[in-house]
C-alpha cells in the first residue's frame, strides 16, 4: 500500500504541481509543512483542528507565497471544521488520512472530473447562453456588492452560487478535492454507460451546497 506522502504526490502531480523539489518550511502551526511549488500541505501533529487555526492556515499559505493549502488531519473532520474549510476552499483544503490511501481516479465507480481552462470557459458560456455582464448587472440590481477587480464566477461561486444557471457541485466533494477544483471553476464529469459511451456533464463548483 502506497504512503500518505505518496498519494499525495501523485495527487498534486495530477494537477501540475512540481513535488521533485519539496521544501520543509518552519511555521508556528502544529504540523510537519511542506512546500510543493505553489501548494503548502499540513500534516497535523494533532487529532483535531480548530476554526481559528483554519483561517491560519490560510495566512501561512499565503504568507509563505502559496496558493493552495492542504491540511491533512488523522481523524475526519467535523461538520463545523468542513463548512469552515469550505469558506475558504478558494485557498484550503483538507483531507484526513483514510482519504489518502490510493489514487482515487482509478476507482472504477468515480467518473473522470476535469477543470476546464480559460479558453474554454468562455466557450461553454457561450454555447449555454450565459452572459456574465448579465448575471452582473442582476446582482447589482439586487444591491450585491461585485469587485470589478476580480473574476465574477468565483464571487459568485462563494457567496451568490443561486445567480449562476447551471448545476453545482460542492468544492469539497472527493473528487473535485483530489484535482484542485476551487469555487468558480467549471467541472466536466465524464460518465460512462454502456449504451452512450462516454458523455460530459458540467458542473459550477461553488464553496456550500
Amino acid at each position: 500500500m502506497p504512503t500518505t506522502e505518496e498519494v499525495l504526490k501523485t495527487m498534486l502531480g495530477q494537477r501540475g504541481v512540481n513535488t521533485a523539489a519539496p521544501e520543509t518550511i518552519d511555521t508556528d502551526f502544529p504540523a510537519t509543512t511542506t512546500k510543493y511549488g505553489d501548494t503548502l500541505v499540513f500534516m497535523s501533529t494533532r487529532t483535531r483542528i480548530t476554526e481559528d487555526q483554519v483561517l491560519r492556515l490560510v495566512s501561512l499559505t499565503q504568507e509563505h507565497g502559496g496558493t493552495r493549502g492542504i491540511v491533512v488531519v488523522p481523524i475526519p473532520p467535523s461538520e463545523t471544521i468542513l463548512d469552515a474549510v469550505a469558506a475558504q476552499s478558494h485557498i484550503l483544503q483538507i483531507f484526513h488520512l483514510g482519504q489518502l490511501t490510493f489514487d482515487i481516479t482509478t476507482h472504477r465507480y468515480i467518473p473522470r472530473h476535469r477543470i476546464l481552462d480559460a479558453e474554454e470557459v468562455k466557450n461553454f458560456l457561450v454555447k449555454f447562453g450565459i452572459s456574465l455582464d448579465a448575471i452582473a448587472k442582476a446582482m447589482r440590481a439586487d444591491h450585491i456588492q461585485i469587485k470589478s477587480e476580480e473574476p465574477l464566477l468565483p464571487q459568485m461561486a462563494m457567496k451568490h452560487k443561486e445567480y449562476m444557471p447551471t448545476p453545482h457541485i460542492w468544492s469539497q466533494d472527493a473528487p473535485v478535492r483530489w484535482i484542485g477544483g476551487r469555487p468558480g471553476d467549471i467541472i466536466e464529469v465524464l460518465r460512462k454507460s454502456p449504451d452512450a459511451g462516454a458523455t460530459p456533464y458540467y458542473r459550477f463548483c461553488v464553496a456550500t451546497v
